[in-house]
């Protein structure tokens, strides 16, 4: 009877750490910008299958124009411009509250240069995240090499010369790691923002932290928020509805003016056509005037 209660007293406990559990990913844009755009919507809480699918629409040219970007997102890419390199960085392990860098981006409330959006996602989604962005097997860089893996991978990437989305993960399973990896990501957005921007290359770097407690502590938020607002949201329901996302009005105006475009085109074509002027055939009357003249 012991052992049965001890395992149930586990299970709740790990299904209480998994729920309080929370992985936000935040998207940053360097250089020229205006790849990635954050959308007017304030929920941001979504899925890794969302999440990848936003990826794939963003920095895979094969999947671009096939793939569509799951609906809601706070962040949408452009219908026009492409960043010219993706970077997707994992953060694991339970020291990433020793990173003042990786919380300090993590904070959605702070304005931080270069942050776009964030993401959300109920649960430890990290490595399914990481998975979905790797095409290979993803391999955790060791603590020795983080410095020279990180640089090159920012000097790569701001030249423009990635190819799809390049993948990494560091294991923050202590302070000391936590110490290194934190200088190190400072150092990356440091050069991403300093050679991006010479190089007039757009590149745009996902951090994917996995926070603990956050969820309970942003639903928490949300409640006391959701008070507040309850007599403004019953007024705001019907604009809310009838708002779009960047991606629709990009789209929309699109098929609008190429359609616009076209029909100019045709009407002033077959304006041409009816107001061209008639003249005989000189060229026929002759040959029928030879043919007269033989008989």
């Amino acid at each position: 009877m012991r052992s049965i209660l001890s395992l149930g007293l586990v299970a709740l406990a790990a299904s209480a750490s998994t729920v309080s559990a929370e992985t936000a990913v935040v998207v940053l844009e360097f250089g020229p910008g205006g790849s990635v755009h954050r959308t007017t919507t304030t929920y941001t809480e979504s899925n890794s299958a969302a999440v990848a699918s936003f990826w794939d629409a963003m920095h895979r040219p094969t999947k671009r124009g096939s793939m569509v970007q799951h609906a809601g997102m706070p962040v949408v890419p452009d219908l026009f411009t492409m960043a010219n390199a993706g970077i997707v960085l994992g953060l694991q392990g339970g020291s990433v509250k020793a990173m003042p860098t990786a919380t300090s981006l993590l904070d959605a409330a702070a304005s931080v240069d270069n942050v776009v959006g964030h993401v959300h996602i109920p649960g430890q989604a990290g490595a399914d995240l990481m998975k979905r962005a790797s095409s290979n097997d993803l391999k955790i860089i060791a603590k020795e090499d983080i410095s020279s893996r990180l640089q090159s991978t920012a000097d790569t990437a701001a030249r423009g010369e990635l190819e799809g989305i390049e993948t990494l993960s560091l294991a923050v399973d202590n302070v000391d790691e936590a110490a290194v990896a934190d200088e190190q990501l400072s150092n990356m957005l440091k050069t991403l923002k300093k050679k991006a921007s010479e190089n007039g290359k757009t590149v745009v770097l996902h951090l994917v932290v996995e926070e603990e407690g956050a969820s309970r502590r942003r639903l928490d938020e949300g409640n006391n928020q959701n008070n507040q607002n309850n007599q403004n949201n019953n007024n705001n329901n019907n604009a809310y509805s009838n708002e779009r996302t960047m991606y629709e009005i990009q789209t929309f105006n699109l098929y609008l003016w190429t359609s616009v475009g076209l029909f100019t085109i045709v009407f002033s074509v077959m304006s041409a056509f009816t107001a061209m002027p008639l003249m005989p055939d000189t060229l026929l009357f002759g040959e029928m005037g030879k043919m007269a003249g033989s008989d």
